[in-house]
């Protein structure tokens, strides 16, 4: 009989012959890891058909409590897509941002964002926190989502739904943002999108 594909991730490790990318990503550690954080939330995805299946692109969420949304958006994209988020935000201290680089994430630059992209990941990008029940949704640095736009990518809406302390939670994907400028680049362009997907997660929001 054949090993079960745990047993075989698990001799991996023993063997250390899995592998790590050039951002500190490890595989085979979230596959461990993953059906803990799954018992953890329960996680509702509507608009899934917005979240691509391969290439890069740039998802953008609000925050409102800081520990969960990471988690929880990880969470809808790997069960409607099957493929790892790679979150920026973390900090660079240790022993926190090495082991969150082995989750996926890197830190929140525009270096980092750009060279993900090239590489085909699919990322997201955090509003600023909104601690209070119905404030408006956060800010984002127009620097950090420059490389989005140069490249072209999609920068799609995410509006995250649920309450720290509780299981259940929404991730409700909005269509991508189209900048209405007519180079589709540059400054302008970065601009319209923030604005274009902060209202379409306020309106999300709003909806409930």
């Amino acid at each position: 009989m054949s090993d079960s594909p745990l047993s075989t991730l698990l001799q991996r490790r023993i063997d250390g012959a899995y592998t790590v990318d050039e951002w500190g990503f490890d595989p085979d550690f979230v596959e461990l890891l993953s059906p803990l954080l799954g018992a953890r939330w329960s996680i509702s995805v509507e608009g899934a058909q917005h979240i691509p299946t391969e290439g890069g692109a740039v998802l953008v969420a609000n925050r409102r409590f800081g520990v969960s949304e990471p988690f929880v958006v990880a969470g809808a994209v790997r069960a409607t897509t099957g493929r790892v988020l790679r979150v920026l935000g973390i900090p660079d201290i240790a022993p926190v941002g090495p082991f969150l680089r082995r989750l996926g994430a890197a830190q929140c630059r525009p270096d980092e964002l750009g060279g993900l992209l090239r590489a085909g990941e699919l990322t997201v990008l955090f509003l600023d926190r909104q601690p209070r029940r119905g404030a408006r949704v956060g800010h984002l640095d127009h620097e950090l989502l420059s490389p989005a736009i140069e490249m072209g990518v999609p920068v799609i809406p995410v509006a995250l739904i649920g309450r720290e302390l509780g299981r259940r939670w929404v991730a409700s994907v909005g269509e991508p943002v189209v900048p209405r400028t007519a180079t589709g680049f540059g400054p302008l362009a970065v601009a319209e999108s923030i604005d274009g997907a902060r209202r379409a997660i306020q309106e999300a929001l709003d909806d409930r």
